[in-house]
């Protein structure tokens, strides 16, 4: 019998049994479904952490001392000053530099408090960019307002002063016993965001503050084509030219790098969950083996019929393996589909969407062909090894 005529036979088989096919089908379906909505969330953190992190880091890397003395006061250690920014920006391959307080790798960051009337909220400041800054209310600053003490709020703190951020437009803010004018509300950041909310002034009002004007390390930008490392070890040498007396060593931290083990770390917990989830696809792999059983038991004079007649036992173990992929086969299509439903709801309400990748549909159908041919091929072996005479007068 050609394969055509054995698949219309499988077709026409499975069609007599619609109910059962389908309620095998079920443990395929959810099996899928589940991994493909796990994998696809995975993708879709890891996509938002990058697009997060590539407008910042892709040419930056943060620069800090670490003491040799582990237990030693670091707030009596001062590895950095003003003028190692203006030296290292001789540096061959250096952009820019950027100092900051206390938040490693963080960029010209300063922490206080923002009070309006009665209402406080903490408040992280930077200097303004207009590169990294999309405004949702109000304007950003204009290049001959530099000197004045203007303030591009962040939503989250905006909201905790105002409730309303639109209403912050022109309302004036204490920020560490300064008055701030404010100009403008950022975008809401993702609950995902890997560097908060942020607020912005202007870097010559920042000096102003009553705040500690210590640097604690140096975010260095390297320019386009340029090997980071290469310009880190120049980058030490200046450095350590300029503070001799220190015991200690400059090391080097590459955001991008920390972005990229965070990625892995995701994508093996992505991969694990999905494999928990997976146990399913086994039990509805066991589910396909003892239907195709049952069909094995109840065609028995069928089979005893056709191998009279002549069907050779490769036929017959074909017939019966193609309807055991064909049932896992068409429950993987459902699973992939319902995958991509659950993945739309999810995403509205998530921070950002799922991603579902190519691979993940490919895998899905091989996984749910593979677990047709494991669990088909033992009853379609003994459905070719049948005596003839013993199935037709059973």
């Amino acid at each position: 019998m050609s394969i055509i005529n054995l698949i219309k036979t499988s077709v026409y088989s499975l069609k007599s049994h619609k109910l059962r096919v389908f309620l095998t089908m079920i443990g395929i379906i959810i099996g899928i479904s589940s991994v493909i909505t796990i994998m696809s969330v995975g993708n879709g953190l890891k996509v938002k952490m990058n697009e997060s992190m590539a407008d910042t880091s892709a040419n930056k890397i943060n620069v800090n001392f670490e003491p040799e003395n582990k237990d030693a006061d670091l707030t009596l250690i001062e590895p950095f000053n003003k003028s190692d920014s203006y030296s290292l920006k001789t540096v061959p391959g250096v952009e820019k530099v950027e100092g900051s307080k206390d938040m490693q790798g963080s960029g010209g960051f300063t922490s206080g408090e923002a009070t309006y009337f009665d209402k406080k909220a903490y408040i992280v400041l930077k200097d303004y960019d207009d590169k990294e800054v999309n405004i949702k209310y109000g304007r950003s600053f204009k290049k001959s307002e530099k000197d004045k003490k203007l303030i591009v709020l962040d939503y989250k703190t905006a909201e905790k002063l105002f409730e309303s951020p639109q209403k912050a437009i022109g309302c004036g803010i204490t920020v560490n016993g300064v008055i701030y004018e404010v100009t403008g509300v950022t975008e809401k950041e993702s609950a995902f965001s890997l560097t908060g909310a942020i607020s912005y002034i202007s870097k010559e009002s920042k000096e102003d503050m009553n705040v500690d004007t210590s640097i604690s390390s140096l975010d260095v930008y390297i320019k386009a084509g340029e090997d980071k490392d290469k310009v880190f070890e120049k980058v030490k040498k200046v450095l350590v030219l300029a503070h001799p007396n220190l015991k200690g060593e400059y090391k080097l931290q590459d955001p991008q790098a920390a972005t990229k083990i965070f990625g892995q770390i995701i994508g093996y917990l992505t991969a694990f969950i999905a494999l928990i989830s997976g146990i399913s696809l086994f039990v509805g792999g066991i589910g396909v083996m003892n239907i195709m059983y049952v069909s094995v038991t109840e065609r028995k004079r069928e089979i005893g019929i056709r191998r009279a007649i002549g069907a050779k036992p490769k036929s017959i173990l074909l017939q019966f393996l193609i309807e055991a992929i064909m049932v896992t086969g068409l429950g993987g299509l459902l699973g992939i589909l319902f995958g991509f439903i659950f993945c739309k709801i999810i995403g509205i309400f998530m921070p950002f969407p799922p991603v579902m990748s190519g691979a993940s549909v490919i895998g899905a159908t091989a996984i749910s062909v593979i677990i047709g041919i494991i669990f088909g091929i033992i009853p379609a072996i003994n459905a070719s090894k049948m005596d003839p005479i013993k199935a037709i007068y059973n």
